[in-house]
């Protein structure tokens, strides 16, 4: 974040705008100003644009460090709760991100149909590599290789670790 929005963050009315935009629920601080099309919220100050989730990280928990961009460990692109922010790598990041592309045959992430075997197939790509999950007739099976896989993978992706935990 720039020196000049963390200044502007240190204004004490900036902070007392900030508070009155956000209501809580499940957890969640929900972002009740402008927002994006990806739903992420943001307000603007003196001609800046400040995106919501990164002003309330650097009001509560100091400036992102360089090179670092703000997960929502929630996956939730309104919530501006501190304890809902991390500041991670881009790669991190992604590896948070919850459910498959928009595109996905499957609708699960990581799992795709093989018309040559007839089967589901897991792959999962890390650092440029293509990682492969096996094939399954179930798809249910699929998902849960996928999510094992990425498990043994990443670092950031709390959504499948929670998942893990479930079952």
């Amino acid at each position: 974040m720039e020196d000049t929005t963390l200044a502007i963050l240190a204004d004490a009315k900036v902070i007392e705008a900030f508070m009155s935009r956000f209501t809580e629920s499940d957890g969640c601080w929900t972002w009740n100003g402008s927002s994006r099309p990806t739903g992420h919220g943001h307000f603007k100050y003196k001609g800046l644009r400040i995106a919501a989730y990164r002003a309330a990280y650097a009001i509560f928990k100091g400036p992102i460090p360089d090179g670092l961009v703000i997960d929502h460990i929630c996956h939730n692109p309104k919530c501006v709760n501190p304890d809902h922010l991390r500041a991670v790598t881009q790669k991190q990041n992604m590896e948070n991100r919850s459910g498959a592309h928009k595109n996905s045959k499957s609708g699960i992430r990581g799992v795709m149909w093989d018309k040559k075997s007839s089967k589901w197939t897991v792959a999962v790509r890390h650092y440029g590599k293509r990682y492969y999950g096996g094939l399954f007739t179930d798809i249910r099976q699929a998902e849960a290789a996928a999510i094992d896989l990425r498990n043994r993978l990443f670092t950031c992706n709390t959504g499948d670790q929670e998942t893990s935990l479930a079952a």
